[in-house]
């Protein structure tokens, strides 16, 4: 069997950016990286390979995403890990070129796409074309490949990536990133539930009377025309961050708690899910922004109740209320407890509330029940607080976490081929509901339209 790589290998990694000079990676991908360079693991194992179809100086490069990073100090050593390639994924030129050098070195390779999605298949069979997907068993290198969200546009689109994908590169080297599964909150759930059984053994709906969703923002789609029309409320981020929540905050616990069996989990609940009614709202004015159709029926808001076929889940509404600029900022999951009658009791106590506070705040919220000081049998609420800064300091960033996590192989905290379909099913049928229904306006900065709860 021929071997592609060179007699000499090299031991570390290379990282190699589809997008390099996109928004994303400015903001997102280049600080996550300087912070893995700081890291004494990673410093000396991982060069970049940054790749843009532009010819751009070095310099001119590098100043896109400096202003993004913080505390500098070894900025200029960490210039020194990126190679910016000049590399059009269509040419077959430039993709020969740029095997050459990779395969030239023998060392692991991540791919990253931050680009849309309807650039994946031609990057993704361009690799395929030029052989980089294959891993060289003899010398220990693997080679994986980050997506990002969202993954497709469509269930059709969606099938039809995967199944490219899947003709070249294994389910195990396959990452599809949503960054909100490298928030501690979100990662913290499933600990919480399967490490407390004071919880896991009332998760369900003896117990529970309804949990709620909320995915709020305070701004809006910040120039963003083109891509908010494509996708709205529903695909921005109902497809692929709501649905993830809500996957892990009602699974089942796995029979082995690794990457497989806690996926094909998230997988089973997401196949049960029930869509019920639905308020679609958008902001006064979002007809006017950069890029928006004058008579866009496009929502910035929605709220739906869901319902999981389930017999641990019967009759449990599960609330999910998302939208763009409204009053406050706030990512949260509410599990709310049934109510037990209070005969013996006065006061204003109202019902057990846990609250998963994922942004701005990191942390939960326990509402219970306590006696008054100096009242007779009077209750009120009070909130046992738990904040992750003040047990745990300062926290890595979501793409520094699962840029580990890639590099690691742990595949927990990304969608599988399955979820990701199964996601795409449930938000295809939700489109086809709400794709020609008028949207309700609510003023910027308030709490969107009215709701029926």
């Amino acid at each position: 069997m021929n071997n592609p790589c060179s007699k000499i290998v090299d031991e570390g990694l290379d990282f190699i950016i589809f997008g390099s000079t996109g928004d994303l990676s400015h903001r997102k991908l280049f600080p996550a990286l300087y912070n893995l360079y700081k890291d004494v693991k990673y410093k000396d194992k991982i060069n970049i390979i940054a790749l843009g179809r532009k010819e751009i100086e070095r310099d001119e490069f590098l100043s896109t995403f400096t202003p993004f990073i913080e505390n500098k100090d070894k900025i200029e050593e960490f210039f020194g890990k990126i190679i910016y390639k000049k590399c059009d994924f269509t040419s077959t030129d430039d993709m020969n070129s740029l095997s050459q050098y990779l395969l030239s070195r023998c060392r692991s390779r991540i791919f990253y796409l931050a680009v849309p999605p309807l650039s994946y298949e031609e990057i993704i069979s361009s690799i395929g074309k030029v052989g980089l997907q294959k891993e060289c068993i003899e010398h220990k290198t693997f080679t994986r490949i980050i997506l990002e969200k969202p993954f497709g546009y469509d269930l059709s689109s969606t099938k039809r990536i995967n199944r490219l994908l899947l003709s070249l590169f294994k389910e195990t080297q396959i990452f599809r990133i949503d960054h909100y599964l490298g928030k501690e909150p979100i990662q913290n759930i499933l600990a919480f539930r399967f490490v407390n059984n004071v919880f896991e053994n009332i998760w369900n709906n003896k117990f529970i009377s309804k949990i709620e969703i909320n995915l709020l923002e305070d701004i809006g789609i910040e120039k963003r025309g083109i891509f908010y029309e494509e996708t709205g409320v529903l695909i921005d981020v109902f497809q692929n961050h709501i649905l993830q929540m809500l996957s892990i905050i009602t699974m089942n616990k796995p029979k082995i708690m690794n990457d497989e069996h806690i996926r094909r989990e998230k997988n089973k609940i997401l196949q049960k899910v029930r869509l019920g009614e639905f308020i679609k709202g958008q902001y006064e004015g979002y007809t006017d922004e950069e890029n928006v159709s004058k008579t866009s029926l496009r929502e910035t808001f929605l709220f739906t109740k869901v319902f999981l076929k389930s017999k641990r889940w019967r009759n449990v509404p599960i609330y999910i209320k998302s939208g763009k600029d409204l009053k406050n900022k706030d990512t949260n999951i509410k599990v709310y407890f049934k109510k037990i009658p209070q005969e013996s009791f006065s006061g204003d106590f109202s019902q057990n509330i846990l609250d998963f506070m994922i942004q701005p705040e990191l942390g939960i919220y326990l509402n219970f029940g306590g006696k008054v000081p100096g009242e007779e049998n009077k209750v009120t609420n009070i909130k046992m607080e738990y904040l992750y800064t003040n047990y745990f300091g300062e926290l890595k960033s979501e793409y520094e976490k699962l840029l580990i996590d890639c590099i690691q192989g742990k595949q927990m905290n990304f969608a599988s081929t399955d979820e990701i379909e199964t996601a795409w099913q449930i938000t295809d049928r939700f489109e086809k509901r709400i794709k020609n229904i008028k949207p309700l306006i609510y003023k910027k900065h308030s709490l969107g339209p009215e709701l029926p709860i």
